[in-house]
């Protein structure tokens, strides 16, 4: 519960329009954040409220690492395991100050034998998959979105399953399109979205629901929070 917060403050401090989503959990674990409570952490869900001996800390992925919210999220993660245990990734060459900061590889979402190498050579137990193309990028190169937003999701899905990562995806306002009732919009609505990245992020979402909540029953105790998982 302590991840919630600390990625609630990466991206408050990034200013990324992340859509406002509420929990539901199970073993204390989110898996589909769905309602329209407004959003609020519990008491204990401080980034520093829990503690990790050497053996218990995960060892992290972020994809997608150079974009809006990776680098943030690594040095915050990096603070409370340890430099060594969180690996960024991107399919861009970092600046000076990314690459000596901690460990950084290349990592392409769509080439799913590398996402499996990695995972398996340095033991990744969690994965924050922040690779997409946004709006403007997607609708300059649908294809390219398409591939990305879409089959990378699926690669990082099934790699996650096969490897019993703990997975956490982010959806976006961009979600939502001009005929969404608005001032508050809520989770459950018409969404129709006009972008490939708004659509894809709407295609993640269910997927969320088709690859996850069958597997795992739901308690109906609701934890608000602004982020979707995957757990």
């Amino acid at each position: 519960m302590q991840i919630i917060g600390m990625l609630r403050h990466v991206a408050m401090a990034c200013g990324a329009g992340q859509r406002p989503l509420c929990s539901r959990w199970t073993s204390g674990l989110p898996v589909r954040f769905l309602g329209t409570s407004s959003p609020q952490s519990p008491a204990d869900a401080s980034f520093h409220s829990a503690s990790f001996s050497g053996a218990d800390r995960p060892q992290v992925l972020i994809t997608g690492g150079l974009g809006q919210l990776g680098v943030g999220l690594a040095n915050l993660l990096r603070k409370r395991f340890g430099k060594d245990n969180v690996i960024l990734s991107d399919i861009r060459k970092p600046p000076d100050h990314v690459f000596y900061s901690g460990p950084f590889l290349y990592a392409d979402v769509l080439d799913y034998k590398r996402l499996r190498e990695i995972v398996v050579n340095n033991r990744i137990t969690w994965l924050f998959h922040y690779s997409a193309l946004l709006s403007a990028a997607g609708e300059a190169n649908v294809p390219l979105a398409r591939a990305v937003n879409v089959t990378g999701l699926h690669n990082v899905l099934d790699v996650a399953a096969e490897y019993h990562l703990r997975l956490f995806v982010p959806s976006t306002i961009g979600a939502f399109g001009p005929t969404s009732p608005r001032n508050p919009a809520p989770d459950l609505c018409t969404q129709r979205p006009r972008t490939i990245y708004g659509v894809s992020k709407v295609y993640t979402e269910l997927m969320g629901e088709v690859r996850i909540e069958p597997q795992r029953p739901l308690t109906t105790e609701p934890h608000p929070s602004p982020f979707l998982y995957f757990i």
